[in-house]
């Protein structure tokens, strides 16, 4: 009986000293769940004649934030996952310039079989989702056939639905590809609260204005936005070509390095830069991160 008990009470003490070894390992998890975060670059590298340097290692890199040098942890040069969102504005403004978003969008789809997410919204008075995700291409041409134009732009709550989307999906590089004149009538969110979501994100904003430029075209809205986040804006007149300009932003996309690094959680927002000490490179990247 005595030899029982004692066996009872041994197995009582391990087991509630297990329990207790698990609780503190996973307290700890959290804690550094909580304290610790990994953040994610997708710099484009390019020398002084716009080519892509390709060949660097994650040694050539310096990051930097808030000025104080990090350490690169986490480095990729191809098979990195990409979740990709192709906006439409199809507000009244854009009635002679739809057909040519078709054609472009159609193009981009047809060639980015390596993006692992794939989704289109239109905006014109209100945002709506188009084309999510694993939906067959063929229902995306069927349905673009009658897509009009209507009302206002609410541009910027596009935008602002578009980063939320793309943020929340799994793949690391996250990109916004955005056929507008960058003309807002009507949004309640604004500048402020599109450049936070791309932030918080970590989106990369490219954005393809059709048009006279300086005359229908808000210039500075979308170039202060893709500079901030490490797209770019690519302007065309209505006599060009849309499918070159597609292809080189997938291009690009598929170019890019992928440096990521641990830091730990400060709430607001922290500046970065990227470098490549000794070589005449240009390199875009996005300027910081927000930190909940």
């Amino acid at each position: 009986m005595i030899v029982r008990v004692s066996r009872t009470l041994l197995w009582i003490v391990c087991t509630a000293f297990l329990s207790l070894l698990l609780a503190q390992i996973t307290a700890a998890q959290k804690a550094l769940r909580v304290d610790v975060e990994l953040v994610n670059i997708f710099p484009t590298v390019q020398n002084p004649g716009g080519g892509f340097v390709t060949g660097l290692t994650a040694e050539d890199f310096r990051v930097y934030e808030d000025g104080v040098e990090q350490k690169i942890s986490n480095f990729e040069t191809q098979n990195v996952s990409s979740a990709v969102g192709v906006l439409l504005d199809t507000s009244l403004s854009e009635v002679d310039i739809l057909p040519l978003m078709k054609t472009g969008l159609l193009d981009f789809v047809h060639h980015s079989t390596s993006f692992t997410e794939l989704f289109v919204m239109t905006f014109g008075t209100r945002v709506r989702i188009f084309h999510d995700v694993g939906q067959p291409v063929e229902r995306l041409e069927a349905n673009l056939k009658t897509l009009g134009v209507q009302g206002t732009s609410v541009f910027y709550d596009a935008l602002v639905e578009g980063l939320r989307r793309v943020g929340g999906e799994a793949p690391q590089r996250k990109a916004l590809l955005v056929f507008t004149d960058g003309n807002d009538t009507g949004s309640k969110n604004g500048f402020r609260e599109v450049l936070l979501e791309a932030q918080k994100a970590g989106a990369l904003l490219y954005f393809i204005p059709i048009g006279a430029r300086g005359i229908l075209i808000d210039e500075k809205t979308v170039e202060d936005l893709a500079k901030e986040t490490g797209g770019r804006v690519i302007y065309l007149t209505r006599s060009q070509p849309v499918p070159p300009a597609m292809e080189s932003i997938r291009q690009e996309l598929s170019r890019q390095y992928y440096l990521g690094y641990y830091t730990s959680r400060k709430p607001g927002f922290h500046s970065l830069r990227v470098e490549v000490p000794g070589r005449d490179v240009r390199i875009r990247a996005k300027s910081g991160f927000y930190s909940s």
